[in-house]
C-alpha cells in the first residue's frame, strides 16, 4: 500500500503529493492574502487517470478552509470540479 502525504512547498507555490517520501505531483498555487490562487495541476505520467488528482483537490479544500482562504480556480481541472460540484465548493470559490 502507498503511504501518500501532502505538503505545501516552503515558498507556497506548490501543494505537493509525495507518495512513498517521492515528490509525484503538485499544484502551483500561490496565496494572496485570503485569496489561493490554483494556476495547474501536474501529476507524473504513471500517475495520471488514477484519482491522483482528486486527492489533492481534496487537500486543497481541506487547507483552504483550514487557512480559511478563497480559492480562484485557474487551474482547467479545479475549474472543472468547482463548476461540476458547486455546492460542496460554494464556501471557498472565489469566482
Amino acid at each position: 500500500m502507498e503511504n501518500i502525504k501532502f505538503k505545501v512547498s516552503p515558498y507556497q507555490d506548490e501543494l505537493q503529493l509525495l507518495i512513498d517520501g517521492q515528490k509525484a505531483g503538485y499544484m502551483s498555487i500561490e496565496v494572496d492574502g485570503r485569496l489561493l490562487i490554483v494556476y495547474y495541476t501536474k501529476l507524473d505520467e504513471e500517475r495520471e487517470g488514477k484519482g491522483y488528482a482528486k486527492l489533492l483537490l481534496d487537500e486543497l479544500v481541506r487547507y483552504a478552509e483550514e487557512k480559511d482562504l478563497l480559492v480562484d480556480p485557474e487551474c482547467d481541472f479545479v475549474r472543472q470540479q468547482f463548476e461540476n460540484h458547486p455546492r460542496r465548493y460554494k464556501d471557498i470559490w472565489h469566482a
